[in-house]
């Protein structure tokens, strides 16, 4: 086979990322059922794998691929907002639990950023790569837009995004079962508060509920971060 001829095919082809993406989240998605739903084994983890292995191979830049992938980009909108169908079946019981909820969203939210930052500050990273971690924990449209605004850069946020992601969907299951967590509210705002859209599929996966908390905490941790993180670094600036 002429490796040269495949890797010119798949750079000039517009339409070649966007397939090989769906189809390497498909092969995920096959792999994860067919082991029982190994939680080492999220499909978007698989996707990853193929992806980066491809894009390093073929010299791809990030920019290229995700201009061939911007459709994707696009429906992660619709997506998150389709998430309020759960929510609205389970409107009553968020209602009842509405001051735990948003006591753990301020809390969770500031301690997650403060360890982040300070973590990074200590092995003396450089302040846009700071502020980039800053939105790890919320949904990767409303990261980019918010990256943008406080100085970071949205191609290195939108991988902390996804690290953050894939860490709480492959820990979190054991997390709770270490903690002996049995509440499925508490499993799935957690998951959404840390992880967004990657812990809010694995939230779904534990119960409908779940689901609905996860996709209440991510939509909420989103809104709490685009509003106050930009106020929070204009005024330390």
């Amino acid at each position: 086979m002429n490796f040269d001829a495949l890797v010119t095919y798949i750079q000039s082809t517009p339409l070649t990322w966007l397939i090989i993406t769906l189809a390497s989240f498909k092969l995920g998605i096959i792999i994860y059922e067919k082991m029982n739903k190994h939680t080492l084994l999220q499909p978007i983890i698989i996707a990853y794998a193929i992806l980066l292995t491809l894009i390093i191979y073929t010299n791809t830049s990030f920019e290229e691929y995700f201009k061939s992938v911007e459709i994707i980009h696009f429906f992660l909108g619709p997506a998150t907002v389709a998430l309020a169908l759960p929510l609205y079946k389970n409107l009553k019981y968020i209602k009842s639990l509405f001051l735990p909820i948003v006591l753990t969203l301020f809390i969770a939210g500031i301690f997650s950023i403060v360890i982040a930052v300070c973590f990074l500050w200590i092995f003396g990273a450089e302040l846009p790569t700071i502020l980039s971690m800053t939105t790890k924990s919320i949904t990767a449209p409303i990261a980019i837009i918010t990256s943008q605004q406080i100085g970071a850069i949205p191609s290195l946020a939108v991988g902390f995004v996804l690290i953050a992601g894939i860490i709480g969907a492959l820990f979190g299951t054991m997390v709770f079962k270490f903690m002996k967590i049995k509440h499925d509210t508490s499993k799935g705002f957690a998951l959404g508060l840390v992880s967004h859209g990657i812990g809010t599929a694995r939230a779904i996966e534990i119960s409908e509920k779940a689901g609905a908390f996860s996709a209440l905490a991510m939509g909420l941790s989103g809104i709490f971060t685009a509003i106050f993180l930009p106020l929070i670094i204009t005024f330390f600036k």
